[in-house]
């Protein structure tokens, strides 16, 4: 089969299992996390980072509880004490750092991996203060379907969820969709996407689209949280792709929200790039 023929083929699985998954999807019954937490400004901790993570994008989270970002345009990785707002230590992935459109960062034990818009997936390990490291880069073939934003792991199926912030085909237009990618294989999984009704959202938020740029998962519940980072809104689906619950984000507190993780059940953080100031991070503490 040529590498053609097998794109087509790709991109004409993941369209069906997208059309099947957002025609049977039911409507969930679990308790929601979002209802836990406590939203309003006043209870919020919110703080600039410090310049040199001015263009951080997605938020990762170790097993012993360590916060990773990244930059946006260069393969430049930052730990970071985050409701705090400060840098621990930052690496790089080669030397000068790769160039790209990085989009989100996830972690699976010891493996590092971060997300290009067009679906370049770029594998490494953590490295010391100020080194670099070696990485591989491997095509995903998403990027032929959606703009990419946003990558978490599941541990369950051990696959990377990766955000579609805008659709390249129309067919994936009337939904929000999220990629998944197998370690396993190392290739799209089986099914290769998870869809959620576009209505079951948006009528609970101000906006009328939502354009993923965030996404994680919760280990106690399952639960992916995704964030909307031109709706500012943030949305709890199952992982079967149900509906669970929705939220408007604030604009005082967050301009461009692009990072998204939970610190264990009590602290969910969101990170906003700074587009003409310094980026922010804002931590909201569980309120029940």
């Amino acid at each position: 089969m040529s590498a053609k023929t097998a794109s087509l083929c790709f991109i004409g699985v993941l369209a069906l299992a997208t059309a099947g998954a957002t025609a049977s999807v039911p409507q969930a019954q679990s308790a929601a996390l979002l209802d836990m937490f406590d939203f309003r400004e006043k209870s919020a901790v919110h703080a600039k980072l410090p310049r040199a993570l001015q263009e951080i994008s997605g938020l990762a989270l170790t097993s012993d509880g360590r916060v990773f970002t990244h930059g946006d345009e260069r393969a430049i990785v930052a730990q970071i004490d985050a409701c705090a707002a400060k840098a621990v230590k930052s690496f790089s992935l080669g030397t000068p750092p790769v160039r790209g459109d990085f989009e989100g960062i996830a972690i699976a034990g010891e493996r590092f991996f971060l997300i290009t818009s067009i679906g370049q997936l770029y594998e490494f390990r953590e490295g010391p203060d100020a080194s670099s490291v070696p990485f591989s880069v491997r095509d995903t073939g998403f990027g032929k379907v959606c703009e990419i934003e946003g990558l978490a792991y599941d541990p369950g199926d051990r696959v990377l969820l990766m955000g579609c912030k805008q659709p390249l085909r129309r067919e994936l237009r009337p939904a929000i969709t999220v990629l998944r990618w197998s370690l396993d294989r190392n290739a799209a999984a089986d099914p290769p996407s998870l869809t959620i009704p576009l209505g079951d959202v948006v009528k609970k938020v101000q906006g009328k689209a939502f354009h993923t740029s965030a996404i994680e998962r919760d280990a106690r519940s399952g639960h992916y949280l995704l964030v909307a980072g031109p709706q500012r809104a943030i949305a709890e689906v199952t992982a079967k792709g149900s509906f669970v619950a929705a939220r408007d984000l604030r604009r005082a507190l967050h301009p461009q929200p692009e990072g998204l993780t939970l610190l264990g059940d009590s602290v969910l953080v969101i990170g906003d790039e700074g587009a003409n100031g310094r980026a922010s991070i804002t931590c909201y503490r569980r309120g029940r």
